[in-house]
C-alpha cells in the first residue's frame, strides 16, 4: 500500500510541473478515489486571488457546487477540497473562480457579479474527472448491520466488509451488490465475525455478473483501485469513537464525528504539560453518529496543543458539572481508559517522510496563512543548506510532496514551515530581507530532524 501511495504522488508532482509550464489559467486534476470527504486537486494556476469550486455533474456540464476553497495567486499543489458527499455525482468538475469582491468569500450567485468562472481559451477552466467515493464512519452496528451513509462508483460493484487483519483489511464479513451511480444509505449485514475495526472496501463485479466471487474465482470481483489507491475506509464500530483532525484553533474545535452510546459532552481541554488540562470548551453531543461537531472555545485558553475528551451527560441533564458536582459527567472509557487524545492546534509537522524518485513526501502540515514547506539538510543534527521547497495553503495539508536531490539529501532532513510573505508565490527567505520567516510557536521555529522512510 505504501509503495502504491508513493507512486501516485509521484505522478501527482510530474502532472504538476507539466501544468506549471503554461503560466496561464489552469487547473490539474485527475480521476480519483475519495475516502474522507476530500478532493485532491493536483495542480492550479490562478492570475489573482481565486477560488476553486468542485461542481456536481449535470447532464455533461457543471451544475451545483459541492465544495470550495480559496487559492492565492500564483502555482498552489495538492488542494485539498472538502465536499458533500449526498450532493456529489460520478463525474466531478475542478472549476477556477476569480475572488474579485470581498477577499476570501465566495460569493458567485449570491453577489451579482462576484467571483465569476475564469474563462481560459477554450472557455470555463473547469477540467472534469471520475471518482470512487466511499463516506463511511464509525458507529455502533445494531442487528449485525452496517450502514454507508454514500457509496459513488462509476460500475456495477460490491462494497465488501472486511474484519481488522494486524491493521489492514482481513477476512470478509459481508457484502452487497450496489449499482453504478450515486447510492445513499447503504446498508450490508454481516455475519457476527466483525472485528471492533472494519474496512468498507469496494469490488469490481466481473466474473458471472451479479455473483460475488473474489477469492473462490481466480481474478473475479478484485478490489477497486485508482491510480493504485484502494477504495476503502477504517471505521470503528460497537465503541465510542471521536474524529477531531489537526486544525488551527482560533475559538472553535470542530470534530468530524462523534459516536457515543448514551448523550454526552465532547469536551476541549487545554494542554496541562502533556496531558490534559483546564476545560476551555465543551458541545453536547446525544447517543449515536454526530457530524460536524462545533465546539466553541476561551481563544485565550487555547494551546497548541489540545485534548478532546468525550463525557457522559449524568447529573442535570444539558449542565456539565464534571469537576463541580460529585459523579456527574464523567469521562467514557474504553476499557480501562479515558476516551482522549492529542491534537495539533497550531503550526506543526507530521515528521513522517518518505523519499521518492526526485524529492520526499511529508505526510502532513498544519499552518494558520498560506506559506511554504521547506526541507532543509541534516547539518550535524540541526537545519542545513536548503533542499527544495513546496508551497502549501492555510489548513492541514497532507502527503506534501517536495522535489529535490535525494542523494544530496541522505538519510535525513529537516522540514521547516516558513510563511509566504514578500512576494507571494515566490520564495524569498535568505535573498529579500524579512521575507518568507520561519513559522514560529512559542518562540519555536517549526523543524524537527525526519528520518526518511524508503
Amino acid at each position: 500500500m505504501k509503495r502504491v501511495s508513493l507512486l501516485l504522488a509521484v505522478l501527482l508532482l510530474v502532472s504538476a510541473f507539466v501544468v506549471q509550464a503554461q503560466d496561464a489559467p489552469a487547473v490539474e486534476v485527475s480521476d480519483q478515489v475519495i475516502l474522507n470527504n476530500m478532493v485532491r486537486v493536483n495542480a492550479v494556476y490562478s492570475a489573482g486571488p481565486g477560488f476553486i469550486v468542485v461542481h456536481a455533474d449535470n447532464a455533461g456540464a457543471p451544475g451545483a457546487g459541492v465544495g470550495v476553497k480559496a487559492v492565492p495567486a500564483g502555482w498552489s499543489y495538492g488542494v485539498d477540497i472538502a465536499i458533500a458527499p449526498r450532493a456529489s455525482t460520478p463525474v466531478l468538475y475542478a472549476m477556477l473562480h476569480v475572488d474579485d469582491s470581498a477577499v476570501g468569500t465566495y460569493e458567485f450567485g449570491t453577489v451579482e457579479g462576484a467571483d465569476s468562472p475564469v474563462m481560459g481559451d477554450n472557455g470555463m477552466v473547469s477540467p472534469g474527472f471520475k471518482i470512487e467515493l466511499v463516506a463511511a464512519y464509525d458507529q455502533w452496528i445494531m442487528d449485525n448491520v452496517l450502514t454507508i451513509p454514500v457509496i459513488i462508483t462509476q460500475q456495477d460493484s460490491w462494497l465488501v466488509v472486511h474484519n481488522d487483519n494486524e491493521g489492514g483489511p482481513g477476512a470478509p464479513a459481508g457484502n452487497v451488490f450496489v449499482p453504478a451511480g450515486v447510492n445513499q444509505d447503504v446498508s450490508v449485514t454481516l455475519d457476527g465475525s466483525q472485528t471492533a475495526f472494519l474496512y468498507p472496501m469496494m469490488h469490481y463485479d466481473t466474473g458471472v455478473m451479479g455473483e460475488y466471487e473474489f477469492g473462490t474465482v481466480e481474478g473475479a470481483d478484485s478490489p477497486i483501485t485508482v491510480d493504485g489507491m484502494f477504495a476503502t475506509a477504517k471505521i470503528y464500530q460497537g465503541t465510542a469513537s471521536m474524529r477531531v483532525p489537526a486544525q488551527v484553533v482560533t475559538d472553535t474545535v470542530v470534530a468530524t464525528s462523534v459516536v457515543a452510546e448514551v448523550d454526552g459532552w465532547l469536551v476541549i481541554h487545554a494542554d496541562g504539560g502533556g496531558k490534559p488540562g483546564p476545560v476551555i470548551g465543551q458541545a453536547l453531543v446525544p447517543a449515536g453518529l454526530s457530524v460536524n461537531v462545533s465546539v466553541p472555545v476561551d481563544a485565550m485558553g487555547v494551546t497548541p496543543v489540545l485534548y478532546p475528551m468525550l463525557h457522559v451527560d449524568t447529573g442535570e441533564v444539558g449542565v456539565y458539572e464534571f469537576g463541580t458536582v460529585e459523579g456527574a459527567d464523567g469521562p467514557v472509557m474504553v476499557g480501562d481508559n479515558a476516551l482522549v487524545f492529542a491534537m495539533d492546534a497550531a503550526p506543526s509537522i507530521n515528521y513522517t517522510v518518505s523519499a521518492i524518485d526526485g524529492g520526499v513526501i511529508v505526510a502532513g502540515a498544519l499552518i494558520d496563512q498560506d506559506g511554504w514547506m521547506v526541507i532543509h539538510a541534516d547539518n550535524n543534527g540541526g537545519p542545513g543548506a536548503v533542499l527544495g521547497q513546496t508551497r502549501i495553503l492555510a489548513g492541514h495539508s497532507s502527503n506534501i510532496v517536495v522535489s529535490l536531490d535525494t542523494e544530496a539529501a541522505g538519510a535525513s532532513v529537516f522540514p521547516m514551515l516558513h510563511y509566504d510573505t514578500g512576494v507571494i508565490g515566490a520564495y524569498e527567505f535568505g535573498t529579500v530581507d524579512g521575507a518568507d520567516l520561519p513559522v514560529s510557536v512559542g518562540g519555536n521555529v517549526i523543524t524537527g530532524l525526519a528520518t526518511l522512510v524508503p
